[in-house]
């Protein structure tokens, strides 16, 4: 294993394997690289760990003053063998079980780790996980020296990059949360700590308010993909109505009904002919995969994220390794003719629907933009709603539990504008949440429903399924009933 640049002579940060170099591993190994952390990598795919070593080649040929130092290793003993911190960013809880107990001749981590190590599972796992690693560390293996951290992350690849992700850390120890070297390695990705969040109850906790933030993500992201496509088949233009719907009057300015972080994400991908590949859509299934299985545990039912979930899985059976913005296209129709139908309409100049419309100067497109991002605020409310019962499933709904959970998801990428609004009025209400979410649908969006049954009738006649915010639909109407 050797060093591929010079070792300072001191080093303020302490020594970091990290396990697993995917896009989130590679952005969040990398920043720490750059900040001046001694990485050392391992990834089980070769051309990942090549390009993960050349990146870090050119890091350390642009600084001129962290020294950085950074190594790559042939298996997870190998890599762990002189940290002090150990990052697991892997796919799902096999790969972590793999990485440190399972690897074949005497290659697993656990063979290598030095005395009173911290190992920080980062991946997004079942609940139940980290107390299944906990065990078999301290009685399969003896090791109960080891300290344990569970800190799933969230918003993308983009923050990884440069160190502001939201983590929820949680441990069997509430001491191991300040031992100093884990400190300074979440904190250094986590906006100095300002999007570090604590969250009580043992190992687990910060899975199940990793998995409240990912309810609203697994509908938020297909969400998007079903109101772009509704948008293009209304004949808008798909540029201007993403940039109707993530505007700000003023750079500190709230976004408009309809935002959501997953939106804004993804848009971008969604109106590119080719589109890098940031999110694969392998990941979200994942993560809904876990939410499902809490449902069943936990004996609640989330309807809107179960249709969610069918759609990412429809998208699984061709496309689970593109990126989730193709969620899109499969909406539209994989292979046919208005597959890039998104793509070419965006930045057309007049949308079809101004064209047909010059007599009122494009009023009825402003119309449509509005109708389809009102539709768009509705899957987010029953989102919300939704994440609610599933709090509440989960016993997270003592007051600083609340305070806790909602702040964490209104700053990462399950964020919506309607999130923001409707969770906060939902706790306050004198008669109770369900009270609260009633009052708000009332007021914010009279005669949405029907405006969106509308927007459904069409968009089924031209072969169009907004399956989403048919669920949707159904759900408010029972709920203003």
């Amino acid at each position: 294993m050797a060093i591929a640049s010079s070792t300072p002579t001191t080093q303020p940060y302490p020594p970091v394997a990290f396990i697993g170099l995917g896009a989130m591993g590679f952005a969040m190994s990398t920043h720490l690289v750059r900040t001046g952390f001694p990485v050392t990598g391992y990834d089980i795919y070769g051309p990942t760990l090549d390009r993960w070593r050349a990146t870090c080649k050119e890091i350390a040929s642009a600084s001129t003053s962290t020294g950085t130092t950074y190594a790559t290793a042939t298996s997870p003993a190998e890599a762990v063998r002189h940290a002090s911190v150990v990052c697991l960013m892997v796919a799902n809880h096999h790969h972590v079980h793999s990485a440190l107990f399972d690897t074949q001749g005497g290659a697993a981590a656990v063979h290598a780790l030095p005395r009173d190590v911290t190992v920080i599972i980062h991946a997004t796992i079942p609940p139940t996980q980290p107390s299944s690693v906990r065990d078999r560390l301290t009685r399969e293996f003896g090791r109960p020296d080891v300290k344990l951290i569970d800190a799933p992350v969230s918003g993308g690849v983009a923050r990884s990059i440069n160190g502001t992700l939201t983590i929820m850390v949680s441990s069997d120890d509430v001491d191991n949360l300040q031992d100093p070297n884990a400190k300074v390695v979440l904190e250094n990705v986590a906006s100095e700590g300002k999007t570090l969040f604590p969250i009580p109850g043992g190992l687990g906790a910060g899975q199940s308010a990793k998995a409240l933030n990912q309810v609203q993500c697994g509908i938020h992201i297909p969400a998007a993909s079903e109101i772009m496509g509704l948008a293009a088949i209304n004949g808008l233009d798909t540029q201007k109505f993403y940039d109707a719907l993530t505007a700000r009057e003023t750079a500190g300015g709230n976004p408009p009904v309809g935002w959501s972080w997953m939106f804004e994400n993804r848009g971008p991908r969604m109106l590119s002919a080719t589109p890098p590949l940031a999110s694969a859509t392998l990941i979200i299934n994942k993560d809904v995969g876990i939410i499902r299985d809490e449902e069943v545990r936990l004996n609640v039912e989330l309807p809107l994220l179960n249709t969610a979930s069918d759609v990412i899985t429809e998208v699984m059976k061709t496309h689970a390794a593109a990126d989730d913005s193709c969620i899109v296209q499969s909406y539209l129709g994989f292979g046919s003719e208005r597959e890039g139908l998104v793509v070419k309409q965006a930045g057309a100049g007049k949308s079809s629907a101004e064209a047909t419309n010059q007599d009122n100067g494009g009023q009825a497109s402003d119309r449509m933009t509005r109708d389809i991002a009102t539709a768009h605020a509705l899957i987010h409310l029953v989102a919300a709603r939704e994440t609610t019962k599933f709090a509440q499933a989960l016993d997270l709904m003592r007051p600083e539990q609340k305070r806790q959970w909602f702040s964490i998801i209104a700053g990462a990428a399950g964020g919506s504008t309607v999130f923001s609004e409707v969770i906060p009025r939902a706790f306050e209400d004198a008669e109770g949440v369900e009270a609260g979410f009633q009052k708000y649908a009332q007021e914010k969006f009279p005669g949405a429903l029907e405006m969106a049954t509308g927007l459904l009738a069409n968009a089924k006649k031209q072969g169009y399924m907004p399956v989403l915010l048919e669920a949707a639909v159904v759900n408010l109407k029972k709920l203003l009933t």
